[in-house]
């Protein structure tokens, strides 16, 4: 009989999150449950899958990188007992909460931003009208926005793991106008009940082209006369996206210390 062994909190932590990404990530009947890409984190593939709170602290007070405290507004602690719990949440609202200093700081968070959104449309490009997520003007860009201004307003009264509601609070402390805080959170929407549809009816993977069939179940759940109008709802919607993200977050000159890359990935979805 096999004699149970001990083992460093470290690597108990280290092999329980392998073990939980690969039943997420196990292939069922219909596919993986979730997607789970374990590259996108400080040290890139070669480090460790679970790190200390210490760490965890000790990293975004020192060393993470603007992408990084992006996603890092979307975080919550979704288990773990309130002695964990709590000391948690904590570092998170002290990683989120150092606002820029001076003009400059501001201009510099901003142009990383804005850098990581060029980046992504390089590398990682919208493959059809129907990628949601990643087109010009689509579900990233509306994002972007939401995630860079919450990070040069690093105040807790505009953070929310959630865009529409984050856009909002933006608005009403002066970040952003109310008029693109509408126009933003009316795209979020439309994005992301575009997106649900389109995965129901197609899968999960993005399609170059909707069979006719398909197309037609689409446009009427979205009240569009056929397949050129609901295009052109989404040009429009793409186009004023577009606009506001070019407004809030432009192309500038790179300040001194704007960040080019990271070696641990970038935060693509």
């Amino acid at each position: 009989m096999a004699r149970a062994r001990a083992l460093s909190a470290g690597t108990y932590y280290v092999r329980l999150a392998h073990a939980f990404v690969a039943a997420l990530t196990a292939p069922g009947r219909e596919g993986p449950l979730y997607e789970v890409d374990m590259r996108l984190r400080p040290s890139g593939s070669k480090g460790p899958v679970a790190v200390s709170l210490s760490a965890f602290r000790r990293y975004h007070a020192e060393s993470a990188w603007t992408w990084e405290r992006m996603a890092l507004t979307r975080a919550r602690v979704v288990a773990g007992p309130p002695a964990l719990a709590g000391p948690l949440r904590a570092a998170i609202a002290t990683a989120l909460g150092h606002a820029p200093d001076t003009a400059q700081d501001r201009a510099r968070v901003l142009h990383d931003v804005r850098h990581m959104r060029e980046r992504l449309a390089r590398e990682r490009p919208a493959s059809s009208p129907w990628d949601i997520k990643r087109r010009r003007g689509g579900l990233m860009d509306v994002e972007f926005v939401a995630q860079g201004l919450q990070l040069v307003a690093a105040s807790p009264a505009c953070r929310s793991q959630s865009t529409r509601t984050a856009l909002l609070r933006l608005a009403r402390l002066g970040e952003i106008s109310m008029a693109d805080a509408r126009l933003l959170r009316r795209a979020d929407l439309f994005w992301r009940a575009l997106q649900g549809l389109i995965r129901i009816i197609c899968g999960h993977d993005v399609p170059d082209t909707i069979a006719p069939a398909s197309l037609e179940i689409l446009t009427g759940e979205v009240g569009a006369a056929d397949a050129a109008g609901l295009l052109a709802r989404m040009d429009r919607m793409a186009d004023d996206v577009t606009s506001v993200f070019d407004r809030l977050i432009p192309l500038t000159d790179a300040p001194d210390g704007a960040q080019g890359g990271h070696g641990g990935g970038s935060p693509a979805a």
